[in-house]
């Protein structure tokens, strides 16, 4: 089996994900580290990977790889025990966004999917949970299992997340929500989720030349209230642990990674700008356009507001 990317999880009201919360939804909370999966070739050779890449030196992904070589007994007997065809994706919890895991949580991999490449869909929970954990996995276990959930309900699920937090540190990123019963009109399963208010970091409104000619622009409504705070600290956090892994420096070691990161600071800026952009554009242009009634957008424009928006959102960049 060759690398397979983690399906991107969409937002509850993204077309999609229509139909998910019919059926029994498990609610499951939402981890603020680096997506990560584990699986095992047709020789039998146990692989790893980040989103979007085989991992093959030791220190790839903070350390993710160095931290299956490390476990890789265990990871036989759980391999040797489960149907060939699975794929385990989790969370490897290094510092991202969110900072306040307890202690005894960090660097470590949290199992929240297994694919099964047999069947072309994730497997039930009730499938996978005691073959993982009874074998020395982490598993990430659901919240709640509510019939035919309403988003209010949801809502109420991301204020009880304190999954893996400090105690009186606040709450979680959210929370994801599994239907495993069923598959959209493309014969797929993303699953949904909610982020938290808090944690998405509203912006007030910015761009003062709007209010000043009393004439609006879309572009400028758009950069202001999809790039926020937590939308350009998680394309930065993505992209400077991709260069401290190609540098072998460890998130962990914060003097050195600051200064290798400041040494590379030219390659950061560029980098953050497009992604934040691309991003944009690939996760949120369905939500923006349906907000603003398929607005006619000039895209030039819009790089524009987005690049002044990353400046404020990362000032001690520029």
């Amino acid at each position: 089996m060759e690398h397979r990317q983690y399906d991107h999880v969409e937002r509850l009201d993204h077309p999609a994900v229509e139909g998910l919360l019919i059926g029994a939804v498990h609610v499951f909370p939402k981890i603020d580290g680096a997506n990560a999966s584990i699986w095992r070739n047709a020789a039998g050779d146990i692989l790893c990977g980040s989103r979007t890449r085989l991992l093959r030196d030791e220190a790839a992904l903070q350390g993710f790889r160095a931290w299956v070589e490390a476990n890789m007994g265990m990871l036989q007997h759980v391999f040797n025990s489960i149907p060939e065809t699975w794929r385990l994706y989790g969370e490897w919890l290094v510092p991202h966004t969110l900072k306040t895991y307890r202690e005894d949580a960090w660097r470590q991999f949290y199992v929240f999917d297994v694919f099964d490449h047999a069947t072309g869909k994730y497997v039930h929970f009730d499938s996978y949970y005691n073959e993982l954990f009874d074998r020395g996995l982490r598993v990430v276990e659901p919240m709640v299992i509510i019939l035919n959930p309403s988003v209010d309900q949801l809502y109420d699920q991301v204020k009880a997340n304190t999954y893996l937090i400090k105690d009186n540190a606040g709450l979680g990123e959210g929370i994801v929500a599994k239907n495993f019963h069923w598959v959209n009109d493309y014969g797929r399963q993303p699953w949904g989720k909610i982020v938290r208010t808090e944690f998405k970091e509203e912006n007030r409104r910015a761009f003062g030349v709007n209010e000043k000619s009393g004439e609006f622009q879309v572009e400028s409504a758009i950069a202001e209230e999809f790039v926020t705070g937590h939308f350009v600290s998680k394309a930065r956090a993505k992209i400077e642990n991709a260069i401290l892994d190609e540098d072998g420096v460890s998130v962990s070691d914060v003097e050195k990674a600051s200064q290798a990161l400041a040494i590379k600071r030219h390659h950061v800026i560029p980098r953050l700008l497009q992604t934040v952009y691309t991003d944009l554009l690939i996760e949120e242009s369905y939500h923006f356009v349906k907000k603003h009634s398929d607005p006619v957008i000039d895209f030039k424009k819009l790089r524009r507001f987005v690049t002044a928006a990353v400046k404020k959102n990362a000032l001690d960049l520029f």
